[in-house]
């Protein structure tokens, strides 16, 4: 079962790993992203990111649909994990869940501006949350679980520019 869906560019770091641990009880993770499967450095990278006694597994997305939509894996708790908003819209169009979306971690690159507390949004990124908003995802912004979950909504009416 999936616990949740995160965005974060950095995709998994201690802070992901071991605050969101506490919080969701997870007992494995799953990042969707294609670029850091083809990445075989990278892999082994994040792999030690991981905390102990948690199954990592970096997949392509569509490799990560199939994996998260394999009844095996209905009775273990799945964070899930992906760089940015279009790799969330593709994996959540091949998913039979419908998880909370969490923005996290999104760097400032160029052509993007400030949508919440690190978090830098392009227009390609509010196209695909809001198709996501508009298929009915609860979508939150907040960096780790202590802090107070702000809707993505709210966030995104001060956005319109």
């Amino acid at each position: 079962m999936i616990q949740m869906i995160r965005v974060d560019d950095r995709l998994l770091h201690g802070q992901v790993a071991y605050s969101w641990k506490s919080a969701l009880n997870y007992q494995a993770i799953v990042i969707a992203c294609d670029e850091a499967a083809d990445d075989n450095v990278r892999k082994m990278a994040l792999k030690l990111c991981a905390p102990d006694g948690v199954k990592l597994a970096v997949r392509r997305v569509e490799e990560a649909a199939e994996m998260l939509n394999n009844p095996k894996l209905d009775n273990l708790k799945v964070f899930v994990i992906c760089a940015n908003p279009s790799d969330v819209v593709r994996l959540v169009g091949m998913l039979k869940e419908k998880p909370v979306i969490n923005l996290g971690g999104m760097q400032k690159r160029e052509g993007t501006f400030n949508f919440a507390k690190a978090v830098f949004v392009n227009d390609q990124d509010l196209e695909a949350l809001d198709q996501l908003h508009t298929e009915g995802f609860q979508i939150e912004v907040r960096q780790v679980p202590s802090y107070q979950p702000v809707p993505y909504e709210s966030l995104r009416k001060k956005a319109d520019r």
